[in-house]
């Protein structure tokens, strides 16, 4: 719980570096929040939790961008990388605008590849000193 805390005390900072640890275990909180909020939600067929969902998918999404960005600075990559998948993304609504199944498939594809780049960036090794800083402490 305390690294996803510490996201939000380090919200919007993109620069510096963030340990697999601290990336993997906010993500793990979020999931499991955002996973028993929905089911509370679904089970009850409540409004207001679907509410409090909205509202818990807009506060993380600043501290996720930058706990992202630091993560790959650890892994010695840009933070642009966490953007990437959405080149794929936007290629495919143009294949749905135009209703062309070639181009919504390949960008599916394409973005797929992306998603799976990005992934094994975020499961990387910390690498020593690097361009983003020093290499943080466990």
């Amino acid at each position: 719980m305390n690294h996803f805390i510490n996201a939000f005390k380090l919200y919007g900072v993109f620069s510096g570096r963030s340990t697999r640890t601290e990336y993997w275990m906010f993500t793990l909180v979020y999931i499991l929040v955002y996973t028993a909020l929905m089911l509370i939600a679904l089970l009850l067929d409540n409004e207001a939790f679907h509410f409090v969902v909205s509202i818990l998918t807009l506060g993380v999404i600043v501290p996720s961008l930058s706990i992202t960005a630091r993560r790959l600075h650890d892994a010695g990559r840009s933070g642009w990388w966490q953007a990437t998948p959405f080149i794929g993304y936007f290629f495919a609504m143009i294949g749905v605008l135009q209703q062309s199944q070639f181009l919504m498939i390949t960008a599916a594809i394409f973005a797929l590849v992306l998603t799976v780049l990005l992934l094994i960036f975020l499961v990387q090794s910390s690498q020593d000193d690097n361009k983003y800083g020093t290499k943080p402490q466990l």
